[in-house]
This record gives structure tokens, sequence and C-alpha cells, in this order.
């Protein structure tokens, strides 16, 4: 009598668990439609900000789901089939982010030049290999790469993380199950070991990435053991299922709706430069995920935004949503200037092959049946299907509609009377010197930069611009000298000269040894990227160097203190980050305010203020893609740029000191063309290349002629 209660007691057990699980259905869909229509505005109006939101709700919904799958299949033949559950996740995972690598790839080879599409197909393998996230991890964490072009394939980062932990969380639930069985435990045990393992696996990646994300956040971001606490989450909601199923029903819309404010409030809450992001801020919508998911549970919690028709097929679709947005994102993009028609281009193409992938592809493989297909022949499509394959061809349709529509880009030469000559935000403006003022050097650049901004073609450049974009910003034998311990980096005799500042400072380097000797000087530097220099901190996504940051500064004041040179130059970026401790952008008057700080350590000694090269157009972007001319790649002065301009110019006023303006080195009447002669103007968006520094040398020795330094 006794068995038969236990066995009775078992199967209702499982009845519940069944009912549960069809209760459920309704939720999960709805939630993964909030996630990645959360990931998708956020990606189609503003790369990264907020779109994390959604992957930290999709890695609670996976936790959830596969691990309730692993408790019922281990309870209900005693053990786990790694075969059968890494062939599942094989039909469920692989062909649809295959197919999409694929066309990604194909459509990147026609869209971006070779060497760009090259970088595309190394991110395929990468992606294929479900090692994606630690590919951008190591790109993100090295501070010289940071101007690099977007890649199409870097969603798949989140992806990567999640089949990572599935290599691991079923062996775990498989060692759980041999000790049940041998002990023969009951099923309450079962789900107590399990939640104790699991809750020390969360408690322990919460903990290293509060860590991580405190010393260094980009490489958090990617990291997997940051995010297992993630997935973690969901699979403690699975194991505590027998219990989230006794929450009364009255609490269970207020759970539920409860869940959609608190991701809904995250995705204000925090941005790609909030601090303390993935831990512990992405708590948040990890929290409001757990509280949807715990509300379905054991009964429907009455809650029509996630139960109905609409909701549920976008559920349905969000893995090849997920898939397909990003790439569509970002080759449109290349193609399309910013406007309406893009993003209806953007919204309607990516549904459309989400659509397709869904029913086309992720669909009939996941359900195959090869036995059935040899006997039967190949697949028949069901009226489901045909019906989704209509859906898809119209959003296509529409899309490539909007196409049709977008803004005709001019490729025509930069007329330079009607160039834009940008102004500040108060309209005073900083005027540049007049070309008359020029030296014979500085008039031949300038003839150089005029012709530059008539071109209609890529003239033949050396080096290459393949080349430029993927080297470094600074001379090979001046990068050392910007580690966080470097060598003693001095060249020649004479009066000292020293260069502080961040990695536009160390760029400056190269051309300025030239100025140093034909002015009888020796140069030192102490500038260090990443590592702006005034009194205030700014953030920066390497938290190494921005721990080591406030001692490099000191080291620099040590040095200009203890030698007492003749001139020291500071040059810094002026689009820094916001404040350490703030989530604002540092205005003009308080960069000026921070810069006086800083200066006032050092009484005495001559500064010299050298502003940066106008950023603007990021030209890994604008020349990786195909059928861009010249002028598509013109950057303007900006507002920015002329804001902290002005500051650091009344600023050495008030000093004694000098400001020196570069843009007759790098533009014409505010327009700053891609190369000058034969040499590629820069790297990226904010620094020279160090080819094009050995090029203007010559006008900067003549400008500093003028200064009255030496």
């Amino acid at each position: 009598m006794a068995d038969v209660l236990k066995q009775y007691k078992k199967k209702s057990r499982r009845r519940q668990r069944r009912a549960a699980a069809k209760h459920q259905r309704l939720d999960i869909q709805g939630l993964r439609m909030v996630a990645v229509l959360t990931v998708f505005a956020n990606h189609l109006w503003g790369w990264p900000t907020g779109g994390f939101v959604g992957v930290d709700v999709f890695f609670v919904i996976s936790g959830f789901l596969i691990t309730g799958n692993l408790l019922r299949t281990a309870e209900t033949t005693g053990k786990v089939s790694f075969r059968a559950f890494y062939w599942n996740r094989v039909r469920r995972i692989v062909p649809a982010a295959t197919v999409v690598l694929a066309l990604t790839y194909l459509a990147s080879l026609i869209v971006f030049l070779p060497f760009r599409s090259h970088q595309v197909g190394v991110d395929a393998l990468f992606a294929f290999a479900f090692m994606a996230n630690w590919r951008f991890a190591f790109q993100d964490t090295d501070y010289f790469n940071a101007g690099d072009a977007v890649s199409p394939l870097q969603h798949y980062w989140s992806l990567s993380i999640e089949e990572q932990f599935y290599f691991v969380w079923p062996a775990l639930i498989f060692l759980i199950s041999v000790i049940v069985i041998r002990k023969a435990w009951s099923h309450t045990r079962r789900m107590a070991i399990a939640g104790v393992v699991m809750g020390c696996v969360v408690a322990a990646s919460l903990t290293y990435a509060i860590v991580q994300t405190a010393t260094a956040p980009a490489w958090a971001y990617f990291d997997t053991l940051t995010r297992i606490w993630e997935l973690g989450a969901g699979a403690l909601l699975a194991i505590a299922a027998g219990l989230l199923a006794r929450i009364p029903a009255a609490a269970k819309p207020i759970l539920s709706w409860g869940g959609l404010v608190v991701i809904a409030a995250s995705m204000y809450l925090l941005s790609d430069g909030s601090a303390g992001f993935p831990a512990p801020w992405a708590l948040l919508p990890v929290l409001g995920a757990a509280l949807v998911i715990a509300a379905g549970v054991g009964g429907e919690p009455k809650n029509a935004f996630l139960r109905n028709p609409l909701s549920g097929y976008v559920g349905d679709i969000s893995y090849s949503l997920y898939l397909v947005h990003w790439p569509v994102i970002v080759l449109l993009a290349s193609i399309f200037p910013p406007s309406a028609a893009y993003t209806v281009a953007a919204v309607f193409v990516s549904f459309g092959l989400a659509c397709a992938s869904y029913h086309l592809v992720e669909n009939p493989l996941r359900r195959a049946d090869w036995a059935s297909l040899r006997s039967k022949g190949w697949w028949r499509p069901s009226a489901a299907t045909q019906y989704g394959a209509a859906v898809a061809a119209t959003c296509l349709v529409i899309g490539l509609a909007a196409f049709t529509f977008r803004p005709v880009e001019h490729h025509a030469p930069v007329a330079l009377p009607a160039a834009v000559i940008a102004t500040t935000q108060d309209g005073t403006g900083v005027p540049e010197p007049a070309p008359d003022s020029f030296g014979p050097a500085g008039k031949a650049l300038a003839a150089d930069i005029a012709t530059a901004l008539q071109a209609t073609d890529w003239p033949a450049l050396n080096p290459s611009m393949e080349d430029v974009i993927g080297g470094r910003e600074a001379a090979p034998d001046v990068v050392p000298c910007g580690t966080v311990n470097p060598p003693d980096c001095s060249w020649g005799a004479g009066p000292l000269m020293v260069v502080v500042g961040d990695s536009v400072g160390l760029s400056y380097v190269g051309p300025l040894r030239e100025v140093a000797r034909s002015m009888g000087m020796r140069l030192h530097t102490e500038a260090m990227p990443g590592c702006t220099f005034i009194d205030d901190l700014i953030a920066n996504d390497d938290q190494t160097l921005q721990d080591a940051c406030p001692a490099r500064k000191q080291r620099a004041i040590d040095y200009i203190t203890a030698n007492k040179p003749q001139v020291v130059v500071i040059a810094n970026s002026y689009t820094p980050k916001h404040l350490v401790g703030s989530d604002g952008t540092i205005s003009p008057n308080g960069w000026s305010e921070s810069m006086a700080k800083i200066v006032a350590r050092f009484p005495g000694t001559k500064i010299l203020f050298l502003s940066p090269p106008p950023a603007d157009v990021n030209i890994g972007d604008c020349y990786g893609t195909r059928g861009r001319t010249p002028a598509d790649c013109v950057s303007y002065v900006d507002n920015q740029w002329l804001g902290m301009a002005r500051a650091e110019r009344d600023l050495a006023t008030k000093v004694n000191g000098v400001w020196v303006d570069s843009r007759p080195w790098f533009c014409s009447q505010g327009a700053c063309p891609p190369f000058a002669g034969s040499t590629p103007t820069k790297h990226d968006d904010v620094h020279m290349s160090p080819e094009y520094g050995v090029k203007i040398a010559p006008a900067m020795v003549e400008t500093f002629a003028t200064t009255g330094v030496a």
C-alpha cells in the first residue's frame, strides 16, 4: 500500500509540473517578446544603451527552461542523457544561428571592403564555435582598439555564454541524480541539493561579477563567469517551481505586472555608462524577469500584455529576431544615411527575415523527424508556415520599398566656400588661423588638404588605409611609453619639453620629436592612453588604466617639478567620458576648472595647450563600406570640439600660456578630409595616423616657432 501511495504521489507531482509547464508557456513567450523588443529597440536607436536589459531577461528565461527540462528528465529516467540533451540543443540553436552567420558574411562581402569583411568572417568563426564573447572581450579590453568598427555579429556574445554554461550544468544535474538514486533520497531532497549547488554557483558568480565590474567593466561585460549568476537565477526558479506554484492566485497579477515595471524601469535607470554594470545593477532586470516567471508557475496571472496572440507570436520568433536584427541594423547603417526610411527598412527587414528563419529554418529543423523524412519524402509546409512565409515576404517588400525612398547621398566634392563652419553653442565660435599666416610648409599642407576635399575617388595611399585602420595611433617606439609602467622616453638634448595627456598626447609625440629637434630641445613624454591630464579622474572602460591614472599624473607632476622643463605640452582628447562618480558629461567650464587645478600644481612653467584633431567620422566604418567616396568620409569640426577649445584657449590666456589650434593641420574651413596628399589622416575617429604625424611635422615646426616657447 505504501508503495502504491508513493507511486501515486510521484505521478501526481508529474501531472502538476506538466500543468505548470502548460500555463508557463504563454508567460514565457510574452516575456521573450519583451526581451527581444527591448534589445531591438535599443540597438536600433543607439547601440548599446539599454540593450543589455533584454539580454539579462533572456538569460533568466534560458536558465529556467533548460534547468526545468533537465530536472524533469532526471526524475523521469533517473539520469541525464547528454547525447539527447546536446543533440536537442544543436537542433534548437545551431541551424538558424549558422544560416545567419553565413548570410551575414556573404552580405559583408557585398557591403564592406575585403579587409573589413575578413574581420566579419573571423567573428563568424568564433561565433560558430560559441566563443564570440571571449573574442569581443579581448578586443574591448585593448584601449587601442577603442575606435574599431562595430561587428555585425557582436550580439552572438550572449549566445556563446549560454552554450558555455550548458556544457557544465547538465553534468552537475547528472551527479546530483546519481547521488539521489544511490541514496534513495526523495524528490524534495533532490531539489534541495540542486538548489544548494546552484545557490553556491550564483553567489560565487555574482561576487566575482561585482569584483570584475569594479576592476575591469569592459571585460566583465563579456566574461562568462560574470554572467553565470543570471542563468543561475533562472535555474533556481526552476528548482523552486513546486514552491512557486503555491503562490496565491491573487498575488500572481501583482508579481507579473510588477516584474514588467521593474524591467521597464531598468531600461531608463541603466545605460552603457552606468557604473556597477553588469553587477550589481543587472539585478534589476534579472529581478523583473524572475517576478514574471514566478507569477506564471502553476497558474495564469491574467496578464493580457503577455498573454495575447501577437505577444505569443513575437515570442515564438524571438530567437530568430535576435539573430537577424543586429546584422540588419549594422549593414543597413553602412549604406543608409540616418532617416525615417532607414528605421522603417531596419524594422521590416528584421521582422521579415525573422519570420522566414523561424518558419523555414528554425522550426522545421528543430522538429525534423529524419525517419519520417526518409519514408514520406521532403518536408511539407503547414498552413502556419505558409502564413508565416507570406508575412515574411510582405515585411521584406515593405523594407525594400523603404530602401528606395532613402535620402540620396551626394558624392560631389566638398565645396569649400559652402563648407560647414561650426560654432559653439552660444554662437561665438573659435576662428581658424588665417591662411596667409602659414609658413611654406603650412601652405603646402593646406593645399594638399584643399585638393583632398575636392577628390571624387580614392587615390593610391601610402600606407594603405587598411594598414592605418588596422595599426596603432602612435609610432611603434612611442607605444611602450604609454603603458602603466613605461620606460624612460626621452629624445634629443638641450632645454626640456615635456608632453603630458592621454592617447592624443601620445599620438602627438612622433611629430613633437621633430618640433623639439628643430628648436634644439629635448623631448620627454609622460602621456598615457586613458589618462586625461586634468585634476579630476575621467571614467575609462579599462579599470586598470583608470586605477593607474592618478599615480601616472602624479609621476608626471613630480617629473616636471624636479626637472623644471622650459615648456609643458598638454594634449588631451576633447571627447572625454563622464567624471568618475558622475553620469554627466564634463562641460567646457568644468574642463577648464579641472585643468586649472592640475596646472597650478607646477607653477612657473610655460604651458602649451595642444588641441587634438577634430573627432567626427570613424574612418574604419566609413572607408570599410563599399561605394564610399572621399567626400563621404569628410569630418567636420563640431560644437563639442569648439566648446572645449574655447575653454582651453581662455585658460591659456589666464595662466600666461599658449593654446595651439590644430585645425590647420587637418581641416580647411571646418572640413577635414580622410587623407592629404597620399597619406591617410586618421586611424579611427579620434587619433591621427602615425604617418600623418610625420607629414604635418614641418607645419607644426612653423607653428611652434611663432609661440615663443623656445
